[in-house]
């Protein structure tokens, strides 16, 4: 099945790596953007990106930004890259107030009203998505027989993830793999 995933991929004109170890997935991945010349990178719905410490690599390349676009995820970067406390709820452990001071640090003026304080974070968010060069995500599925992705999300910042920046890494674990839309349907409705 990957080796399917692999050459529907390229027949539609990408391309895939198979990694054998964290250094090797995350040197390729900076070559992708030191060939890309990719100064803003946004990043979502990744926990193996997490797990390789692909955030620290690329903040090290020069002159390069990298934003987490998920909520909590962009809270905890903004918090002085703050440790996730609950894999499904990463700001378990901070309440609106400490929320608040986070976003106040960015120009945020306003209350500790949680709506108001998920405005202006998808403002914020959307003026780094529109100048974006890179974007990176994990998937849930790869389907086998088409070559494509499934990626479930909430929240809407994946799919800006993958529509507006020229290039776009998807990074996942092999056990990702399903052989085609059938399972994935399957999969997704138990997910």
């Amino acid at each position: 099945y990957l080796e399917q995933f692999s050459d529907n991929v390229e027949k539609k004109g990408g391309h895939v790596f198979f990694a054998q170890t964290d250094e090797q997935a995350v040197n390729y991945i900076k070559k992708i953007a030191k060939e890309k010349k990719a100064h803003r990178i946004v990043k979502s719905k990744s926990m193996v990106t997490t797990e390789i410490n692909l955030d620290k690599a690329l903040l090290s390349l020069p002159e390069t930004s990298l934003m987490e676009t998920d909520l909590a995820e962009f809270i905890l970067q903004e918090d002085n890259w703050d440790e996730p406390t609950h894999i499904v709820f990463p700001t378990l452990h901070k309440n609106r107030d400490q929320i608040q001071k986070v976003f106040n640090k960015l120009g945020y003026s306003g209350s500790n009203d949680p709506e108001e304080m998920a405005k202006f974070a998808r403002k914020y968010l959307r003026e780094y998505f529109m100048q974006a060069d890179l974007g990176i995500t994990g998937c849930n599925f790869a389907i086998a027989d088409n070559g494509m992705i499934n990626l479930v999300t909430n929240e809407g910042n994946a799919d800006l993830t993958m529509a507006i920046p020229k290039t776009q890494i998807v990074v996942m674990g092999m056990e990702r793999i399903v052989p085609s839309l059938k399972e994935a349907e399957v999969l997704d409705n138990m997910l």
